[in-house]
């Protein structure tokens, strides 16, 4: 999957209230589409017409794809969850969202579903113009095949297997029957598997059938469709296997205790505070958290200036800090860390000593 980076680097824009990004890959991907159906164009129109139509078509075909992705948003943010991105790239799309503690497994199938229903509308539109338009047109060739591929991208998202949206239908299907998220991303994720190793044969198994020879396009296709499913199943096993660690590490075990000063301190007044086994905050006078002290920032000011260095200095601001209970998990404080997109997380045991969490000390997270 392309990164963050990849997609700043291609065209970035706002459509209907989303952030879009574009990596410059798309281009290839948009090739690829023009040269698997540049022979369905093929007619008493010419080679270049043939090619801009098959150009024009890949075109479209990507449009259809954000419009597949934009009901995967939309229908995110009708849940409430803070959508950050659509993103085209060389083989499709994807959208990332945030979720919250409402996340279930219905809330987790009608997302997923919403993108194969919008692709398979533009299907069912695009066989309805075909009566309004005249036959062997130039527009019904275009409309034609934009019903075909749509019908063919729509059932194929539709397969049960993870990374394709019928996969996330069955990590909620077996999420609501388990009540395990995590057993639902593992089943997902290992018909995934399966579903790529039967692409990665489909060729062969066709041509023996048919007793034809081997298609080297066909081949090409379904092995780079199999690598896409193979390293996006397995990325959800790693996903699956990151959570039970979470899930069996304990918010208390990632946090240390708490030590208050005022927030009008001085740096001189604070200094003896720091430990590395606590974090120092700073309250105001209805003793409430304004900052967690940086110790590097505090032990930089030079020692002739501490005394009448304010405290605000060494500060990192905080507006408020989200609270989980003392027999919360790691997982817990992740998961409302990004929901309320606050680096610290308080946590309150059993004993009230009040401890916090640094997320960017306690998550350490791995790239693409």
């Amino acid at each position: 999957m392309p990164n963050a980076r990849d997609a700043a680097q291609g065209w970035n824009f706002r459509w209907g209230g989303l952030k879009v990004s574009v990596p410059w890959n798309a281009l290839f991907g948009i090739g690829v589409i023009a040269l698997l159906w540049y022979d369905q164009f093929a007619g008493l129109w010419g080679p270049v017409v043939q090619l801009a139509l098959a150009v024009l078509f890949g075109v479209l075909l990507m449009v259809s794809i954000l419009v597949h992705e934009f009901a995967h948003a939309y229908t995110a943010k009708l849940f409430g969850y803070n959508v950050t991105g659509v993103t085209l790239w060389a083989m499709g799309g994807f959208t990332t969202y945030q979720t919250d503690q409402k996340h279930g497994p219905a809330r987790e199938a009608a997302i997923a579903a919403a993108g194969p229903v919008a692709t398979l509308a533009i299907a069912a539109a695009s066989w309805g113009l075909l009566f309004l338009t005249p036959p062997f047109s130039i527009i019904s060739e275009i409309i034609l095949a934009l019903a075909a591929a749509n019908l063919l991208v729509g059932l194929f998202n539709l397969l049960p297997g993870a990374p394709l949206d019928g996969g996330a239908i069955v990590k909620a299907i077996v999420w609501g029957v388990t009540g395990s998220e995590r057993t639902g991303t593992v089943s997902a994720a290992w018909i995934g598997r399966g579903i790529a190793v039967l692409l990665a044969i489909t060729p062969f198994g066709l041509a023996l059938a048919t007793g034809t020879q081997v298609s080297f396009i066909l081949i090409a296709v379904c092995w780079v469709l199999a690598f896409i499913l193979w390293t996006g199943a397995s990325a959800s096993l790693k996903r699956a296997s990151a959570t039970l660690e979470l899930e069996e590490l304990s918010a208390v075990s990632i946090s240390r205790p708490v030590v208050s000063v005022p927030a009008d301190a001085t740096i001189a007044q604070t200094l003896p505070s720091l430990r590395s086994e606590v974090f120092v905050v700073a309250v105001n006078h209805d003793n409430q958290v304004v900052g967690v002290v940086s110790p590097e920032a505090a032990r930089a000011v030079p020692v002739a200036d501490r005394p009448q260095t304010p405290l605000a200095v060494a500060l990192y601001r905080v507006n408020g800090v989200p609270t989980v209970e003392g027999d919360a998990t790691a997982r817990d404080v992740l998961e409302i860390c990004q929901q309320y997109g606050s680096r610290y997380v308080a946590v309150v045991p059993q004993d009230g000593v009040p401890r916090l969490v640094d997320t960017d000390e306690a998550f350490v997270v791995e790239g693409p």
